[in-house]
């Protein structure tokens, strides 16, 4: 291997270091489900946050959550999603 070579996979290792102690902390935050407040009912709805998705984002410095299941689909799947901002608060 040349210098160059053996370089450019120092480099590619310290980023997927620093990436995944960045990036895993996020999916560890946001997996499983959680129990809210659906805004639009006022009743409990458990919901799932899309955890892949918010790690995937986690490397832009700012989270962007979006729900991957709801108790409450199909019937208001059509949902603003009002309910992440509980999510995030916990």
């Amino acid at each position: 291997m040349t210098m160059l070579g053996a370089g450019l996979t120092i480099v590619v290792i310290a980023f997927s270091v620093v990436g995944l102690l960045w990036v895993l902390p996020a999916f560890r935050a946001f997996r499983g489900k959680r129990t809210v407040t659906c805004p639009e009912t006022k009743e409990p709805a458990d919901v799932e946050v899309d955890a892949a998705h918010v790690a995937a984002t986690a490397w832009g410095g700012r989270l962007d959550l979006r729900l991957k299941d709801c108790s409450r689909w199909p019937e208001r799947a059509g949902c603003g999603q009002d309910c992440l901002p509980q999510v995030a608060a916990r």
